[in-house]
């Protein structure tokens, strides 16, 4: 009778709730590292009948999507903040749950000390493997369309378009992302000296350090960067997408991660704590931001950059133009008094 009873129950389950077994959370797989503000979200939907799913990244809102009939996969992107993010993804069919899951990611900085490294619990997981690479190759053409600096005449016929356009939804961007070609500019596949360890793990793995695919476009830059004294640490290791995002920023046309005085504090934290090292007559820090630059014709705010060159400089503390021997002829360009 026992057994005859549990059958039963099982039955009502299997009826209930079956389809849910049909469905697949493919991505994110979990524990997995980003360093872009996207992330794919890819479910298998089996025969399961599905009609929306609805999602939400941490305590952010949620968002429903409809699913159109004749889909067995169904793809989409997710914004992430920096940090972890939990991305709770909920589907149904009209009104009733099928299936439920939670994937916990990490996404890195490439500027921030404290979002630079995650702990050991996340790792880096490629997607763009031949194998994997399967799974989509039913709804989307998974090979490589670009052809060398030749620019698309409509972007949307680059087979990297359809997932991957969120990343040139910004302002300002940079010309191989608007122009679609991303793979033979920069995700070549090869690695560098700081990620050799990833070397053959994906088909558009980007060499790291990315300067030498950075100088190849934009050639006059190494011959300054590399004929002046001094150098920023990001330039010495060639990592020039530690400060410019590639793809393109909503803050400046220079591709800049964040505004400038942020961006740089990230790194140089103690002139955000103590002030600046220089101090005036009144025994204050001299600012950083909040008043006009004297130097600027145009009257922009006064920030790290007023002083310091970001890159390059033959003065000592990266200091902007040669004012001759001693900081206080320096100073003179805006202290004229």
């Amino acid at each position: 009778m026992r057994r005859a009873t549990f059958f039963i129950v099982f039955v009502l389950i299997s009826v209930l709730f079956g389809a849910s077994k049909e469905i697949e959370l493919i991505k994110p797989y979990g524990q997995d590292i980003y360093l872009t503000r996207f992330a794919a979200v890819v479910l298998n939907l089996g025969e399961s009948g599905a009609t929306k799913v609805v999602t939400k990244v941490g305590e952010g809102e949620s968002i429903e999507r409809t699913i159109p009939s004749d889909r067995d996969f169904f793809c989409f992107t997710v914004e992430l903040v920096e940090g972890v993010n939990k991305i709770y993804v909920n589907v149904y069919k009209g009104d009733r749950v099928l299936y439920k899951a939670v994937r916990t990611i990490y996404r890195g900085s490439m500027i921030d000390k404290k979002l630079k490294y995650s702990t050991k619990f996340f790792h880096k997981q490629f997607f763009h493997q031949t194998e994997k690479e399967k799974i989509c190759s039913k709804c989307h053409n998974m090979k490589m369309n670009e052809q060398k600096g030749v620019a698309f005449e409509n972007i949307t016929e680059s087979n990297c378009f359809g997932c991957h356009y969120p990343v040139t939804t910004d302002k300002y961007l940079h010309a191989p992302a608007t122009n679609w070609l991303c793979a033979t500019s920069c995700h070549t596949g090869k690695s560098g000296r700081f990620n050799n360890r990833y070397k053959g793990e994906s088909k558009y793995l980007y060499p790291d350090p990315i300067a030498a695919n950075c100088f190849s476009c934009h050639k006059k830059f190494k011959e300054k960067f590399y004929g002046e004294k001094y150098r920023h640490e990001p330039v010495d290791d060639g990592r020039c997408n530690r400060c410019h995002d590639p793809h393109g920023s909503d803050i400046s046309n220079k591709f800049l991660r964040k505004k400038v005085w942020y961006l740089c504090t990230t790194c140089h934290t103690d002139k955000k704590r103590k002030g600046h090292v220089v101090r005036t007559f009144s025994g204050k820090a001299h600012p950083t931001k909040g008043v006009k630059d004297p130097t600027s014709k145009e009257g922009k705010e006064l920030t790290c950059i007023s002083c310091h060159n970001p890159h390059v400089s033959n003065n000592g503390y990266m200091l902007r133009g040669y004012m001759g021997s001693g900081r206080m002829l320096w100073c003179k360009r805006c202290h004229k008094k």
